[in-house]
């Protein structure tokens, strides 16, 4: 997926796509993920240049105070650890009941789980294709 795919990133989208421009950097896949307690999202871009990492709350406790997004590019020499694991449940008569595919960096820390029941972030539409663009950037 690209950032135009996250459609609820709204104004930190454009300033994120406003920010790659700048940057001259091409993005690959982007992903996103939402801590549930806090609703600070991550969102991840695999870029030509390196990964870029963002911390962004898109509604702060605040009402009269500014969003923040915060952003670190990690360049591919730099990501450390960098695999894809998979696992998957098989019932007693042979069919495949659910498997699951992990994207895991050591460095920066990451860890995304595409499930084969999940939906939005967890779907395997949403990460399988972030982890194809890591594999293919991350080993140049």
């Amino acid at each position: 997926m690209k950032l135009a795919d996250w459609g609820a990133l709204g104004k930190a989208g454009e300033m994120l796509q406003g920010q790659l421009a700048e940057l001259g950097a091409v993005e690959e896949a982007t992903h996103v993920t939402v801590n549930p307690d806090s609703g600070r999202l991550r969102i991840l871009i695999a870029t030509d240049l390196g990964l870029l990492d963002y911390s962004y709350v898109p509604e702060p406790s605040d009402p009269e105070a500014a969003s923040m997004l915060r952003g670190q590019l990690y360049r591919w020499a730099s990501v450390r650890g960098l695999r894809v694991q998979t696992d998957a449940q098989l019932e007693a008569d042979g069919s495949q009941t659910r498997w699951l595919w992990h994207l895991v960096l050591d460095e920066p820390k990451i860890e995304l789980v595409a499930d084969s029941g999940g939906s939005a972030e967890r779907a395997p539409a949403a990460v399988l294709p972030f982890a194809r663009a890591c594999l293919e950037l991350g080993g140049q």
